[in-house]
């Protein structure tokens, strides 16, 4: 007796279904990772507040660039892809957005406030000079291609373990690792251009 999951189509099918029109196979491809992705999202961002967005954002984008897919690779791992994407963009946004507003300052968070000011050990030189570092890192960060754009984000920002940033990319530990070693390389040598340039 064949069992309930013998029985669905495999992935190849039913890209091929969808590209020639068929809504009922884009809807079962998608279904089928909608779980994966949603946890994926998850782990990247840090918590579930946006994880849907990105979710749909990456569904989308996978339905304008289906015909783009190369069936020599997994469906799963691309849809990874454009969902880390998706995500990294989601991060880099929140990371522009105001993190506190002086009109909201309470007596109950001026704490905190306080301790977002640059501390007495730096003169305001100095801390201009270490926001302006944060900058270029930042844009620097930015310029990198996507796989070693998605590992620094992954295990120096979000502070990912290399097992779990291999399983939330679908590669290797020693791909991560590979992926790290030269994004950390182009970031050394982009900041040393830009210190010197400052010089």
């Amino acid at each position: 007796m064949a069992s309930l999951s013998d029985s669905r189509p495999d992935d190849s099918v039913l890209i091929s279904s969808a590209l020639r029109g068929d809504e009922e196979a884009l809807n079962d491809l998608f279904s089928r990772y909608y779980r994966f992705l949603h946890f994926l999202a998850c782990r990247v961002l840090g918590g579930r507040e946006d994880a849907q967005d990105v979710v749909q954002n990456c569904l989308l984008r996978a339905v304008r660039n289906l015909q783009q897919f190369n069936n020599d690779g997994a469906f799963r791992s691309w849809l990874a892809r454009i969902l880390v994407n998706e995500a990294i963009d989601l991060l880099r946004k929140r990371r522009r957005r105001p993190q506190f507003s002086v009109r909201r300052v309470s007596s109950d968070n001026e704490r905190d406030v306080l301790d977002r000011l640059p501390g007495p050990g730096l003169n305001p030189e100095q801390a201009l000079a270490k926001k302006e570092s944060i900058s270029a890192l930042t844009k620097e960060v930015a310029r990198l291609s996507a796989p070693l754009r998605s590992v620094v984000i992954l295990c120096d920002i979000r502070e990912y373990s290399i097992e779990e940033a291999g399983a939330i990319l679908c590669v290797t530990k020693d791909r991560v690792r590979s992926r790290l070693f030269r994004a950390r390389k182009q970031l050394e040598a982009a900041m040393r251009s830009v210190q010197c340039a400052n010089c």
